[in-house]
């Protein structure tokens, strides 16, 4: 376990914040007990596993009340000491943990610990948390909000455009119903009733993301019933509705015992590829790859796009990964007399035992692996420094880290390349709210540059560089942020914001089923209509 009393807890109020949850957590001899907090009935729940979780599930195991206790005494001091954005949210950890530990009873299901953490974290900010996960028979870690309780689910998939919600067979590709292919109603309330019931385990981001990941969960009508508090049922009365929503047609759905909701990313490349005219570059980016193999592909295109009307890059669904694609294509959409771009500042939660001895400050900073690096390793002279210090009297960032517990500022800041080979092409970016991290980023690096058009919906906002950390008793991980990221260009968060698009645009339904993609097409007619693409 991770013990508490080995921190070195800053003084204060943040040192009372601690021994008020010890009381809390029953960690100190009182013979006072602490109230639960009336908000938080719904995070304290359980019996959602009761006859749901089969032997062998991670879900259905129970852990004694005591060692749930002091699960959350670990969880505690990780987010006083590793979680970056501890004191820039709302999430009140002391009073939400100590409402958990005056719950639990003698002992408690796994499953159920698992959604009272990811509830609880679901108050922050951080966009790559709470992703609490068991581990399953077969030795991979499954996310409590990728596998909820609730035992009935819609027999097709249920998928976003931005602002509604189009059901399709995904085997067949084809629409549930192509005359009233989006969803008005499940069970008489509203789509975004039930995508409102969704957000008690998806974390507090951006509304893009809050949405997205709630549309998520549309499928898995019966955990959402559950959160409604309505009987389960083996079917669904849903009301379906045209574009204009001038015609609604109702229908009774046979629900079945499991998802068939499939973690596709669209549009499929092959599909994409053959709706753009030769004359035209275009590269699908599925995510944010590392691979040497896949960049040294991604920069060849670059280079072959020399001769193309102009060149589209599709991001949509890419869920983040590495920034080595912005740094490979960011350098040639810059022109050879432009300077260095900043893109990205921000400052690493160090953890309790920096700074001091052992904890040596590295000379290119904690955050090589993401390419940015502190002043001190940027040479003065430099463009680079340049345009840093003219940058720097500017920022002013929304919120400010605390000096203790964080490292000094480190940025990342592109170089235009020599001999760009975009320059002075139309560059169309297609994005969505399924774009996160370091999509986030990639947007973020483009947006503003003469030529480049971001086109679709807001991006979810999210660049934490996570860690996983593993509770001693349940086995349960949890991911938590360790870096306060910013957008150079306006002082803001990643986290809780996102990018927005040049130019605002969702998919129809046919996008899902290949049968169409306007968003593609308005990329095609923004490069003819460029006096550099025509």
């Amino acid at each position: 376990m991770i013990g508490l009393w080995s921190m070195n807890w800053t003084e204060g109020n943040a040192m009372q914040k601690r021994f008020s949850l010890f009381l809390a957590l029953g960690l100190v001899a009182c013979g006072a007990e602490a109230p639960i907090a009336s908000d938080y009935s719904e995070i304290v729940r359980t019996g959602y596993f009761e006859g749901d979780a089969s032997s062998g599930d991670w879900r259905a195991e129970y852990i004694s009340g005591e060692d749930a206790r002091m699960d959350l005494s670990a969880l505690d001091s990780l987010l006083a000491h590793h979680y970056a954005y501890n004191d820039a949210d709302e999430l009140d950890e002391i009073a939400v943990l100590g409402a958990i530990s005056d719950a639990l009873p003698d002992r408690i299901r796994v499953g159920d610990f698992a959604m009272q953490l990811q509830k609880a974290l679901a108050l922050s900010i951080d966009g790559h948390a709470p992703r609490i996960s068991g581990m399953r028979a077969d030795g991979e870690r499954e996310r409590i909000e990728d596998n909820p309780p609730g035992g009935h689910f819609f027999p097709f998939e249920l998928r976003s455009t931005g602002s509604r919600i189009v059901a399709f067979d995904a085997g067949n590709r084809t629409l549930i119903d192509p005359a009233h292919p989006y969803v008005a109603t499940i069970d008489g309330l509203s789509v975004s009733e039930w995508i409102d019931v969704a957000q008690s385990i998806v974390v507090a981001g951006s509304p893009q993301l809050r949405w997205r990941r709630g549309a998520r969960q549309l499928g898995n009508i019966g955990f959402l019933r559950m959160e409604f508090g309505r009987p389960a049922t083996g079917t669904a009365s849903v009301q379906f509705e045209n574009e204009d929503r001038t015609s609604q047609t109702e229908r009774t759905i046979d629900l079945v015992g499991a998802s068939v909701a499939a973690r596709e990313r669209y549009p499929f490349a092959e599909d994409a590829a053959a709706r753009v005219p030769e004359d035209i570059a275009y590269f699908r980016l599925r995510r944010m790859e590392s691979d040497e193999e896949y960049i040294a592909g991604f920069a060849a295109w670059i280079q072959e796009s020399r001769s193309a009307q102009g060149a589209i890059v599709d991001i949509r669904d890419n869920g983040g990964g590495s920034r080595l694609p912005l740094l490979t294509l960011l350098p040639h959409v810059l022109g050879t007399d432009e300077v260095p771009v900043l893109v990205n500042a921000g400052r690493l939660k160090l953890g309790p035992r920096c700074p001091g001895p052992g904890c040596e400050t590295p000379q290119r900073g904690y955050l090589a692996d993401r390419f940015m690096l502190p002043i001190r390793a940027i040479p003065e002279g430099t463009l680079q420094r340049t345009v840093l210090d003219t940058w720097l009297p500017g920022f002013t960032p929304a919120w400010l880290p605390p000096d203790e517990g964080f490292s000094d500022w480190h940025y990342l800041i592109v170089d235009p390349d020599p001999d760009p080979a975009l320059a002075d092409k139309p560059v169309v970016i297609l994005m969505n709210n399924g774009n996160f991290s370091a999509s986030d980023i990639f947007l973020s690096g483009l947006k503003g540059r003469e030529r480049v058009t971001l086109l679709g919906t807001a991006s979810s906002g999210g660049s934490a560089r996570r860690n996983e950390h593993i509770l001693p008793n349940s086995d349960l991980a949890v991911s938590l942020a360790t870096l306060a990221s910013f957008q150079a260009r306006n002082s803001r968060l990643y986290d809780g914001v996102g990018i927005d698009p040049d130019l605002q645009m969702e998919p129809e339904p046919g996008f899902f089923i290949n049968q169409s993609d306007r968003i593609l097409e308005q990329a095609i007619e923004l490069i003819r209509a460029s006096p550099s693409g025509s």
